[in-house]
């Protein structure tokens, strides 16, 4: 795996933001790892800095800001007014960076939830295929949906649509970041069967526990009837108040079944 560029970075710290809302320099090359795979050429270390070439192109991002105060299209604001800067969420639709009620908010979560590792619950989704080719599809679906409900450039919603798994592997509880209407994060976790919307589905504690502490900021995508030839399939939004009213778990297998 290559270096990533800075353009990656500034990509994957949308993600960062969506759960801690506002993050100083410092905070975002401590935590820049939970969200993104450091590679072999990421981690030599800097022959100008003493830290490893990755963290510093994370102060480069500051340090190459001409402006005080940046709004980034990867959904963020920097403001080199403070020292260190501040990296700030920035709503989509509103162009209103994030208010301190809301980060308030937003930090009293991740107090609830902590990422973890993959678990076999997930795993076994994944490597079916069908698990990764329904995140595929739905990654195209949900942005076709900012596209016809918010009437934004298809350019605009793919900068806001982010297949998660890809940049961090599985373990914060959901696959893709989205936006709401109102431009909020949206969290998905894609579920895929080629059977009827009424096969069961797996669901791992970890991923339960994030769609109690996010609440209706959470959806699940139930693909079904999905063809793995076409890569196509049906869809079904369902809501956490919907998940945990209309469809029951069992502890022992992790299957998720309509009621």
């Amino acid at each position: 795996m290559a270096a990533h560029t800075e353009a990656q970075i500034r990509r994957a710290i949308k993600p960062l933001l969506t759960v801690y809302g506002e993050l100083n320099t410092s905070d975002v090359k401590k935590l820049l790892h939970t969200v993104l795979e450091f590679s072999e050429e990421d981690n030599i270390p800097s022959k100008t800095r003493n830290e490893v070439l990755i963290i510093q192109r994370i102060g480069n991002i500051v340090a190459h800001q001409a402006e005080d105060v940046k709004v980034y299209d990867e959904g963020f604001v920097v403001n080199k007014n403070y020292t260190p800067a501040i990296f700030s969420l920035l709503n989509p639709i509103t162009q209103i960076v994030i208010q301190p009620t809301e980060i308030k908010t937003l930090k009293e979560k991740t107090t609830r939830f902590t990422a973890r590792k993959i678990d076999w619950e997930k795993l076994r989704d994944r490597n079916n295929e069908i698990g990764d080719q329904g995140e595929e599809f739905i990654l195209e679906y949900e942005i076709d949906r900012l596209v016809e409900t918010l009437s934004i450039e298809k350019s605009k919603a793919t900068q806001n649509v982010q297949h998660l798994s890809r940049l961090q592997g599985d373990g914060l509880g959901y696959d893709i970041l989205s936006i709401n209407d109102d431009g909020s994060p949206r969290y998905i976790e894609v579920k895929t069967t080629s059977g009827g919307e009424n096969q069961p589905f797996y669901m791992s504690k970890n991923e339960r526990h994030f769609f109690e502490v996010y609440e209706d900021k959470a959806f699940i995508y139930r693909v079904y009837n999905f063809n793995k030839n076409t890569r196509n399939g049906e869809v079904k939004i369902i809501s956490q108040s919907d998940l945990f009213s209309n469809y029951n778990f069992d502890t022992i297998t992790w299957q998720v079944i309509p009621k």
